[in-house]
């Protein structure tokens, strides 16, 4: 267990490593968190930059087969460009949005109003990286780099979905023109809502309750590596596309 001291040395080093860019190799300084200190990791880290003036409006949540989550800072609309220093991974995602404010974990996939296609890239302020033990990741803001959301579509049409529609739910993901990667079903957890009602009881632990017009990404159905100079095209059958263009940071 960290103590209070560690924790906040831990906050300390992830905010810098996000100032200057420079990765931080605390994660060989400290022993691994456990999943409520690296979530107190995140929330001092947010508060350090300001990320949330009031509460978190948007949310990553999803892992297999442990659930994990962690909210967003910023959400970018396709198309977007944003800057990265180097190689990343960008993945094909679905957001949903909430329409209702939930009043229980079983009630949020009812409250939910909009769906659209998404990519989120990923990036780590941790001196090893992706290699990295899965809590100081998750300390880490769970290696998020950033989401990018297509237009928003009404979530209607995919209320009854069963697992079996789940799996034929087809998505491309392409870099800079190549071929695209195309899949069917391909979510860890074959269905993308499943985590929601464990994330309603989690937002309302460690920061505040889910609300209406909260924004909540749901894990990777495609993952790729791309580079400064890609363009990142996504689509999601029946829901449209994403895209994202990598600039780099240096230049």
């Amino acid at each position: 267990m960290l103590s209070p001291c560690s924790t906040d040395t831990i906050v300390q080093a992830l905010v810098h490593a996000r100032r200057t860019g420079a990765p931080t190799p605390i994660a060989q300084a400290h022993p691994e968190p456990t999943a409520d200190e690296a979530y107190a990791v995140q929330a001092g880290v947010a508060r350090q930059l300001g990320w949330f003036t009031q509460r978190p409006l948007a949310w990553k949540v999803g892992g297999h087969p442990q659930t994990s989550a962690a909210p967003l800072p910023v959400v970018l609309h396709s198309p977007a460009c944003a800057e990265v220093g180097g190689d990343v991974l960008v993945e094909a995602e679905l957001a949903f949005r909430l329409s209702r404010t939930p009043t229980h974990p079983e009630d949020v996939m009812a409250c939910l109003g909009t769906v659209c296609v998404s990519i989120e890239w990923i990036a780590t302020r941790l001196a090893n990286g992706l290699q990295a033990p899965a809590h100081w990741k998750l300390a880490d803001q769970g290696v998020h780099g950033g989401l990018v959301v297509g237009p928003e579509q009404p979530f209607e049409a995919w209320a009854h979905f069963t697992e079996g529609d789940w799996c034929q739910q087809a998505c491309e993901l392409s870099i800079h023109g190549q071929a695209p990667t195309q899949a069917k079903g391909s979510h860890p957890s074959v269905n993308p809502l499943l985590a929601l009602p464990w994330l309603y009881t989690h937002a309302a632990q460690h920061t505040s309750a889910l609300q209406a017009g909260d924004l909540i990404t749901t894990g990777a159905w495609l993952v790729a590596r791309a580079q400064p100079g890609d363009t990142v095209d996504v689509r999601f059958e029946g829901l449209g596309t994403c895209s994202l263009h990598i600039a780099n940071s240096a230049g």
